[in-house]
């Protein structure tokens, strides 16, 4: 065997975006000797929840930051300040394209720095080694290779517009129960294997500029403080240069913390740093110089979002390097001119049409029975369009990633406007299926002061005073800081909502009142709802699903009722303050599913739009089931058994189960796509585009078949990754398990012919293997095809000593288009570190000399071609 080091070249071909040394370091060094040691430990420290110290005596201003990875947020979650709401992580990895990803990244840093935003909190490319995991949505998928490449793409994208990306959550937090505590017990080989791999793709490659510390673990020692991991292996041996900082509230530490070459303790101002970093310093616990390097990153961050000095003065001239570097001189220009805070000018959201092209290229068709898709409209007189999703769309996910979108194209008022003068439409429900009491209609509410449609927001100190009022359009409502003094955190002050309410319909009505804390809500004077509810165990729960208290009147049409909602928050409550009044008619499943079934049955075709109910997938929890809520297989199972032209669309932005999928003439998955979805929907069904996309992840016949299930701390707190490397379809693979669809899976609107494959024979160990595959477009339409490529393990005696190692494992890709009747050669590069195994034993990369089979084929089930090669020193 013979070590094999990472190259630049594992898993692309575009060099490191690193500043030069002469661009970067000499000139912050010298900036941190102008300053006091209580000035450099202040800046350590964020000055708020989302902004970094301003420093005028070197001229830093504040940089701010802003949660990703589907949208940039800003610093507060208002509808007044809408953002672009792209589609989920998961639904890019199933576009398996580069260049796309790149594209919507760079797009999205260009709206962040309309917006004032210097840091973007994405990606986050932790490996869904559960599909359960609540945060699941927010991953590339299950495959290193793939969330490598892909994040790699992303974090380029975003900093080619001057905004930092920051690659998360470092290391192994893949899942939400207990992640703020939980410790996880994995092997150092798996770990390098697996779970580092994307990091290290993101930091060698990409050239992040910040790494996020997670909350965990990892094998006893906290991911804040884990000298080996950061200090050794992210800054030593990957040359990381830029700024670890913790995720929010992680850092729990001092010196810990500090040595272990933390860099940054977000939010602020409280923490464990501060004056408590002061006595150690003064004490000699923490050299003065370890103090320093975390500045001097500091202010190299800052020079490269614009946040240091300015062009007349010598401190830019790392912005000359980026344009040398390809990042082009508007964005160069973009980080010079920088503002402090969010912009007054209007932002430059991502441009509609590219998020609509995304969400369809990410798209994955699973099932076409008799070529049902695309729809041929010319013999089809009535459609019906049913489920909670056609008319409720989830187009994100929950948690500090959630975005208040510009707009959202709901699947049923798209489909039936590319319909219109060409067949009837009718819509249904079908079922229920939300937890907490959906936000009232729109224009059903009405502030009593302007009267407005809204509602009228006060924020009401001990003695019932008015602190402070505004007209808000929303009624839900959350803030991390920037609430008036005496509100929320152990204050006394309450937050209060006033509206009047008007019924559409005369009938039942569920009102629901949401919060941690005190809950009041009285209409027309009388109070219906009185109570407390439960400090939930992770703050961001406080946002996501906070407890309910909920309370049923009975209304006419048109009557007008007035309503005030009174929030007292939890004195013990962490995480942001957020309240949420929800007004939803009472409606009766069995009379929707009637209505929804008498719809299909007179339609030529049924569209069944279903998926995950509204903050069902989320940051804070995992799922407890694969199924999806409600009644929603009921009602695909009745509506296929009355119209044999079913389509099933999956708006879920991890998998679920797909029971009635052979009853379905076609199924769709379609993620979370954001604010376009119902456009790229009309657009696909209507095959005005091909579905694009290819799945990222095993989508499981049954619970019991994935590998990994319920990923649940043991009661002293350790979380075993005793699977090793047998995640996702490696784990299927092993154990012999066919999957509902496997990873890689994916059909188009064309046929694909795989003719040949070429490739070295003889490989030296370290080499790149370069792989050209022949395939042609045999179909009647243009098409896209994503070629994959595959790579056997060795044969276990010639393998580094280890109790298991996949079958084969994704060793590259290349996403290609052809005409019908075209003929395209792909070329795919298998990096030289993909043949190498680490050695715990060496701790080091070693390259077994054995004979390897590259597969190559349509996914991880669909092999179609191979070649061997023969790898030596």
């Amino acid at each position: 065997m013979t070590s094999q080091p990472l190259t630049t070249r594992t898993f692309g071909d575009t060099e490191p975006a690193f500043l030069p040394p002469t661009a970067s370091g000499a000139s912050e060094r010298s900036l941190v000797a102008r300053l006091s040691l209580a000035e450099k430990v202040q800046l350590l420290t964020g000055a708020d929840s989302w902004r970094t110290y301003a420093c005028p005596a070197i001229r830093l201003r504040s940089m701010v930051t802003s949660d990703g990875p589907a949208g940039v947020r800003g610093t507060t979650k208002d509808e007044r300040k809408p953002s672009a709401c792209l589609p989920c992580p998961s639904a890019l990895g199933a576009t398996w394209d580069q260049e796309l990803v790149y594209r919507l990244a760079a797009a999205l840093g260009a709206e962040a720095r309309s917006k004032g935003v210097d840091v973007l909190l994405a990606p986050t490319v932790n490996l869904l080694r559960s599909p359960l995991g609540g945060r699941g949505f927010e991953f590339f998928g299950e495959d290193p290779v793939l969330t490598a490449v892909l994040a790699a793409s992303y974090v380029r994208g975003v900093q080619s517009a001057g905004v930092a990306a920051t690659v998360k959550h470092f290391v192994a937090n893949d899942t939400e129960t207990g992640r703020r505590t939980y410790d996880v017990r994995i092997s150092e080989s798996v770990l390098r294997e697996l779970y580092l791999m994307p990091f290290e793709a993101c930091v060698r490659e990409a050239g992040a500029w910040l790494v996020m510390a997670a909350y965990n673990k990892v094998n006893g020692t906290g991911m804040t403080e884990s000298v080996r991991l950061l200090r050794d292996v992210l800054k030593k041996e990957w040359g990381f240069d830029g700024v670890v900082t913790s995720d929010w509230d992680a850092a729990r530490s001092t010196q810990a913390t500090a040595l272990a070459t933390l860099d940054l303790s977000m939010p602020g101002p409280d923490g464990p740093w501060g004056e408590l970093l002061l006595r150690a310093v003064a004490d000699g616990s923490i050299s003065e110089d370890v103090i320093d390097d975390k500045v001097v990153r500091l202010l190299r961050l800052a020079r490269r979002v614009g946040a240091l000095g300015g062009p007349d003065d010598g401190l830019a001239d790392g912005l000359a390097a980026k344009v040398s570097s390809g990042y082009g001189p508007a964005a160069a220009a973009a980080a010079v001119a920088a503002p402090a805070g969010d912009s007054h000018a209007a932002p430059a959201l991502v441009d509609d049409g590219l998020l609509r092209e995304a969400a369809a290229a990410s798209f994955v068709l699973l099932r076409n029975r008799d070529n049902a898709l695309p729809l041929d409209v010319s013999a089809v007189a009535s459609v019906a369009i049913i489920g909670p999703n056609a008319l409720y769309p989830v187009i994100q996910g929950g948690g500090s990633a959630g975005v208040i979108p510009v707009s959202v194209a709901v699947p049923a008022e798209a489909i039936g406007a590319a319909l219109a003068g060409q067949a009837a439409v009718r819509t249904a429900a079908g079922c229920r299926t939300w937890h907490s009491v959906p936000e009232p209609p729109a224009g059903s509410l009405h502030d009593p002061v302007t009267g407005e449609p809204g509602v009228r927001l006060e924020f009401i100190d001990r003695d019932g005073s008015i602190i402070a009022g505004e007209h808000r359009s929303s009624t839900n409502l959350a803030w991390w800081d920037g609430v008036p003094k005496g509100i929320g955190w152990g204050e006394p002050g309450l937050i209060a909502l006033t509206a009047t309410f008007r019924a559409s319909t005369p009938g039942n009505y569920m009102f629901g009142a949401a919060g941690v804390g005190g809950l009041q809500l009285v209409a027309d004077g009388v109070t219906v709802i009185d109570g407390e509810t439960d400090v939930p165990g992770d703050p961001v729960e406080a946002m996501t699903r906070p407890g309910e208290l909920r309370a049923a009147l009975w209304l006419e049409a048109g009557s007008q009722t007035r309503l005030r909602l009174e929030f007292r928050p939890a004195a013990d409550g962490a995480g942001p303050l957020a309240v949420r009044l929800g007004i939803v008619p009472v409606a009766d499943d069995d009379n929707l599913l009637a209505a929804a079934v008498a719809a299909a049955k007179s339609a030529d075709v049924a569209i069944v739009v279903v998926g995950s109910a509204e903050l069902t997938e989320s940051e804070g929890f995992d799922r407890s089931t694969l199924a999806l809520p409600g009644r929603q297989d009921e009602l695909i199972s009745r509506v296929t058994a009355v119209n044999s032209n079913t389509v099933v669309v999956v708006n879920s932005g991890t998998p679920v189960l797909m029971p009635w999928a052979a009853e379905a003439a076609a199924v769709l998955l379609a993620w979370l796509p954001g604010q376009a979805f119902g456009a790229a929907l009309a657009d696909v069904l209507l095959g005005r585009t091909e579905p694009g996309g290819r799945l990222p992840v095993t989508l499981p016949a049954a619970e019991s078949d994935s590998p990994v299930l319920h990923a649940v701390p043991a009661a002293d707190g350790t979380l075993s990754y005793s699977e090793g490397p047998l995640i996702g379809y490696r784990g299927y693979d092993a154990a012999g398990v066919a999957p509902g669809y496997p990873f890689g899976y994916g059909l188009g609107y064309t046929a694909w012919s795989y003719e040949s494959i070429t490739c070295a024979r003889e490989l030296a160990a370290g080499e790149d293997l370069q792989v050209t595959v022949t395939i042609a477009n045999t179909g009647t339409r243009p098409g896209k095809e994503v070629v994959q490529a595959y790579l056997a393990a060795p044969p276990a005696p010639a393998a580094p000593a280890r109790s298991r190692w996949p079958v084969r494992v994704l060793a590259g890709f290349a996403v290609t288009r052809a005409a019908p009747g075209e003929s395209v050669q792909v070329r795919l590069t298998i990096p030289a570190r993909l043949f190498a195994r680490y050695s715990e034993e060496l701790a080091t990369w070693m390259t077994p000399e054995c004979e390897y089979t590259v597969h190559i084929g349509r996914s991880s089930r669909d092999l179609l071609l191979a070649a061997t090669v023969q790898v030596g020193a």
